[in-house]
């Protein structure tokens, strides 16, 4: 059994106010796809990443040999069943494990991948890290644009990735999908009724979206 991953890179991050894709924003010198793969190789055997078409040639220099470069789909979901695609062609048995991650959360550590990953091995379909959240939660304002109902937010947990799967499973929930929107393999996978599990996520897991979020990826690229 070995580890795969998938490193979904396609999306343009037209938030981030760069005009070219966010995971070839330099962060440190360094585009974002290398910081990610920085931690992803170390256990993953195999990694494919999924690019914009039309910048496929600067991925692959951005990779530097770590991984192969595929194009993404129009959807994240497209992305994921391309670079799965890719995997397989490749070598990716069912039993084996696959990883799915963000370009975009480059900084998650290494340990808090590895804690998902034995949680699959252990007998999980899939293992989701976690955060708590910390801002305080109100329901979306109403017509009038009155402030929201409180929520508590004890009972919401921040999803981050990579989420980890056996790559059997997330196949069949890809294959059994009804549309191509959805932005979270988890719930793919839950829809058939298998096994998910949380892990405990990392701070440094942050989704890199807005150009503020550059600094703070930037502090943790210099101290990670």
């Amino acid at each position: 059994m070995t580890v795969s991953a998938v490193i979904t890179a396609a999306g343009m991050g037209a938030r981030l106010g760069f005009a070219l894709p966010k995971a070839l924003v330099p962060v440190a010198g360094r585009p974002l796809v290398a910081h990610a793969l920085d931690r992803v190789v170390p256990i993953a055997s195999r990694i494919v990443v999924t690019a914009v078409p039309e910048y496929l040639d600067a991925f692959i220099d951005a990779v530097d040999g770590r991984a192969d470069v595929v194009p993404g789909g129009p959807t994240r979901q497209a992305s994921v069943w391309a670079g799965l695609g890719a995997l397989g062609s490749r070598g990716m048995a069912p039993d084996d494990i696959v990883l799915v991650h963000d370009a975009a959360r480059a900084f998650m550590p290494t340990a808090s991948m590895r804690e998902a990953i034995v949680a699959v091995e252990a007998g999980a379909d899939a293992a989701i890290p976690l955060v708590p959240v910390v801002d305080t939660l109100v329901t979306a304002p109403g017509d009038d644009d009155g402030y929201g109902q409180p929520v508590d937010r004890d009972q919401f947990r921040a999803v981050q990735t990579p989420q980890v799967f056996r790559a059997k499973a997330l196949i069949a929930a890809h294959e059994a999908a009804s549309g191509d929107s959805a932005t979270d393999d988890a719930t793919l996978v839950r829809e058939l009724g298998l096994r998910v599990v949380a892990t405990e996520g990392h701070p440094w897991g942050l989704k890199v979206t807005h150009e503020g979020d550059l600094a703070l990826a930037t502090f943790i690229s210099n101290h990670s």
